[in-house]
């Protein structure tokens, strides 16, 4: 037992290593081998089809390692669950809102969503990693596998620092202050604790997902004009 406990933290290293470093870099050497041309909407769509190979992987480990339950949807709080997921989720959004403007992500996101306007084919490769898949790799990652291989259910609250702590870190392309990780670790924090309590993927997900939209909606909004009118 302890051989695969052991297993299971190093799945969870190496998930995030992969994550972070290599995700990327494997989409590169993939379009190169497969001489994809070199347009930037192909190497979104190329990464979407390895994340979701990245993402079943994930969720097999999560499976056999006894935490299948995270994708069962509750049917006796479900209600209550509910409500509470969209009590997070205003909340999030309340505070992201508050704290955009002193983070510096926020500026670099928006450059990456102008950068890539107009380029319909790219933009929407990215919207779909930005909405459903990046959330999903991350939740899988920092509230699937690190909250329950480190710390679990700890007492002091390190199996939900420790997640949120390390969800923080990537979303930056240089140096993070402390302003900058502090924002982001208390939304971990706040799916981390959704996660926790349900003991369900499902309720942190939906709010990681419609806070990423609310974040993006005037380039979204901007995106369904251009491309149904």
């Amino acid at each position: 037992m302890k051989k695969y406990h052991l297993l299971f933290k190093i799945s969870a290293i190496l998930s995030y290593l992969f994550f972070v470093y290599g995700l990327s870099q494997l989409t590169l050497v993939v379009q190169n081998y497969r001489q994809f041309s070199s347009q930037i909407g192909n190497f979104f769509w190329i990464k979407n089809l390895i994340s979701l190979v990245f993402i079943g992987f994930m969720i097999w480990i999560l499976a056999k390692a006894g935490y299948g339950y995270l994708f069962v949807i509750p049917k006796k709080k479900w209600l209550w669950y509910t409500v509470l997921t969209v009590f997070v989720t205003v909340l999030c959004i309340s505070f992201n809102f508050q704290t955009a403007r002193h983070v510096q992500s926020t500026s670099e996101g928006w450059a990456v969503l102008i950068g890539y306007s107009e380029t319909n084919f790219a933009e929407l490769g990215l919207y779909l990693t930005l909405f459903f898949l990046g959330p999903l790799m991350e939740e899988l990652i920092y509230r699937g596998l690190f909250q329950h291989a480190f710390f679990k259910d700890s007492k002091l609250g390190l199996d939900l620092i420790l997640p949120s702590v390390l969800f923080a870190l990537p979303h930056f392309s240089s140096f993070p202050n402390f302003l900058d990780i502090l924002v982001f670790s208390t939304f971990g924090v706040c799916c981390a604790g959704l996660t926790r309590y349900t003991k369900s993927i499902y309720p942190s997900y939906a709010v990681h997902v419609i806070n990423n939209i609310v974040a993006t909606l005037p380039f979204l909004l901007t995106f369904l004009h251009r491309i149904f009118s």
